[in-house]
């Protein structure tokens, strides 16, 4: 009987996190936590504009061209390239990751999705969770 007991429960605790996570991941993606650094440009910029030279880099990088107005009110287009961590990480790594990077700045979703952002970008980059092996599988995968 207890191991039937024990089935009950685990299959009742696998639903409900099966519905806070279909419920919750959507909008965990949307939120993050975004924050400056002094950045290097060319260290940020070397780096995601090189081919990997044979090593393995565990990001993704996407450009994109924005334009501004400066003072003079002239229409500038910039490329802003931004880099997305393949893997989750915690709050703490992404900072520290994207710093190391050159990054000027980055945004940490809170589904665990990095995005580091260059020096060209306004407004943090892309404001969507882009990681390509993250959200992890959920608490309802048998992995």
């Amino acid at each position: 009987m207890k191991s039937m007991e024990r089935a009950v429960m685990r299959m009742l605790a696998m639903l409900i996190c099966t519905q806070l996570i279909r419920g919750d991941m959507a909008k965990m993606s949307k939120k993050s936590h975004v924050e400056d650094f002094e950045g290097v440009t060319a260290l940020f910029e070397a780096l995601t504009s090189s081919p990997n030279d044979g090593y393995t880099y565990d990001w993704r990088v996407h450009t994109f061209s924005i334009s501004s107005n400066n003072i003079d009110e002239e229409h500038v287009m910039h490329n802003c390239t931004v880099l997305y961590l393949d893997q989750c990480t915690s709050w703490n790594k992404c900072r520290q990751t994207c710093q190391k990077t050159g990054a000027a700045s980055y945004r940490w979703f809170h589904d665990g999705c990095c995005e580091c952002v260059g020096g060209h970008c306004l407004g943090y980059g892309i404001n969507e969770s882009r990681c390509s092996h993250c959200p992890e599988p959920g608490c309802d995968s048998d992995d």
